[in-house]
């Protein structure tokens, strides 16, 4: 945690230095476990923070870090899982379709994921690992605020995200 913390005040830092090419986001998101996670899994939320540097007027290039607490329920069939958390952190592309105050957007992550161990009827399966996986997302941002979703797609633990994010620093 305090890697992260520092991690994050280095960049905040480096930003002030930078012109107006380099920005921040800072967001929540609401998690929708899909498929078979989705057996095992109930609604998720999490936070993130995302670097981004201005490539151009409609190219961002960021690197996505979050992390995501998943409540578990009951299986069908007996038994119950306990909560999960996954922390994912990607290499981001968005390209914007205009240069208004509301901009839509589309883009891609592609990145590691690492999930915590779950725990089925107070018993361990597992350890914790890490899977590669990719998350394509659009949205529109409104001034300073993003609205987007995410579709994130990794071994045996699909989720779409709903995030709500705020940039600080510069991109206007």
């Amino acid at each position: 945690m305090k890697k992260l913390l520092l991690s994050i005040c280095l960049v905040a830092v480096i930003g002030f230095t930078a012109n107006a090419q380099f920005h921040v986001e800072l967001g929540l998101n609401a998690n929708l476990p899909q498929g078979d996670f989705a057996d095992a899994y109930k609604l998720g939320v999490g936070v993130y923070v995302e670097p981004k540097y201005a490539f151009n007027e409609n190219i961002d290039l960021g690197l996505y870090i979050g992390s995501n607490g998943f409540a578990g329920e009951d299986i069908s069939g007996g038994g119950s899982v306990e909560a999960t958390a996954i922390v994912p952190v990607l290499a981001t592309g968005t390209y914007r379709f205009s240069t208004n105050n509301v901009t839509p957007y589309a883009g891609l992550g592609l990145g590691m994921y690492f999930i915590a161990a779950a725990e089925i009827d107070g018993t361990e399966v597992g350890e914790a690992e890490s899977e590669f996986g990719f998350a394509p997302r659009a949205g529109v941002y409104v001034g300073r605020l993003n609205l987007g979703a995410a579709y994130n797609i990794v071994k045996d633990a699909n989720y779409v995200q709903i995030n709500l994010g705020f940039r600080i620093l510069s991109r206007d």
